[in-house]
């Protein structure tokens, strides 16, 4: 005979109150990508070593982390606070150059990747130094009898490391938008802003917005305001659309996924962020209040 407080424990726990996926009823998520368990290079060369080398690894990365941080300090009290934007300044936040390392500071996924697609894509640098982003976007599904819809390339920009390599939390309070200098196919790309979040069930948020490329010879120089980016999890547009909070941002990325199966080309110059005092909209969307019931 089950107790009436048993019961009501089991009821709570089979409505799956907290997520709609199929990987867990509560409230941890774990980040496996979805299921698809890839694991680095470096996680696969550090299960390899033995007990004492690890140690040896910890105490050599150690030791570079306080030197790191105690350059940082320096720079940071000789350089001092930025306390005025001018107007039509844009700072660079990433800037191709043609250097040999700055390919592996960017990762390319692909619906292929992760075997749910065909899907190629690679970033290379053009004669004139720039990222180019470009592949073969392929909506053709997988025979598997699982998969409905496919055809996705993404490009992202590594999230940048603090000294003893945690992820940075980058603050762009001070900046009223994004900008790019980019040249495209007259295809359609996403731009996804990802947050910094502490908690794991809301390591997916993240806020979209689109560049319509033109196409032809002609570079294009696309200003976004933050005030227009859509918050969404896991792709899917949230009613609940509250403004981004630029204190709280951790990298880019770029997506291109518009259903057209071809070729595709997109040059990056470089990505900067822009201060205008006229610009005085917080939010472009309206924000729906919901009264927050967990049941």
């Amino acid at each position: 005979m089950t107790l009436p407080w048993a019961r009501i424990v089991l009821r709570t726990v089979s409505k799956r109150s907290f997520h709609t996926t199929k990987r867990t009823s509560l409230f941890h998520e774990w980040p496996d990508k979805e299921g698809y368990q890839q694991k680095s290079d470096e996680e696969k060369e550090w299960e390899q070593l033995s007990f004492k080398k690890r140690l040896l690894l910890e105490w050599k990365l150690m030791k570079i982390g306080i030197k790191e941080w105690a350059e940082q300090l320096a720079s940071g009290a000789i350089r001092g606070p930025r306390l005025l934007m001018g107007e039509g300044e844009v700072d660079v936040v990433w800037r191709f150059k043609g250097a040999p390392n700055e390919l592996k500071e960017w990762i390319v996924t692909t619906d292929k990747d992760n075997n749910i697609g065909f899907s190629t894509a690679q970033l290379d640098f053009t004669p004139q130094s720039k990222g180019l982003f470009h592949g073969f976007l392929d909506t053709k599904v997988p025979p598997d009898g699982e998969i409905k819809n496919t055809g996705y390339c993404n490009l992202r920009l590594t999230p940048r490391l603090t000294p003893f390599k945690s992820k940075e939390q980058l603050d762009w309070s001070s900046f009223t938008h994004i900008v790019f200098r980019v040249r495209g196919d007259g295809r359609i790309y996403a731009v996804n802003l990802h947050l910094h979040r502490v908690t794991d069930i809301c390591m997916y948020d993240t806020y979209h917005y689109f560049i319509w490329t033109r196409g032809g010879p002609y570079w294009q120089y696309v200003r976004i305001p933050f005030s227009k980016f859509l918050f969404a999890y896991k792709g899917r547009i949230q009613a609940g659309n509250p403004p981004i909070p630029l204190n709280e941002m951790s990298t880019i990325s770029f997506t291109i996924a518009d259903q057209i199966t071809g070729p595709f080309r997109f040059e990056i110059d470089f990505i900067g962020l822009e201060y205008d005092h006229s610009h005085i909209e917080e939010h472009a969307y309206e924000k729906y209040q919901f009264d927050q019931k967990f049941y």
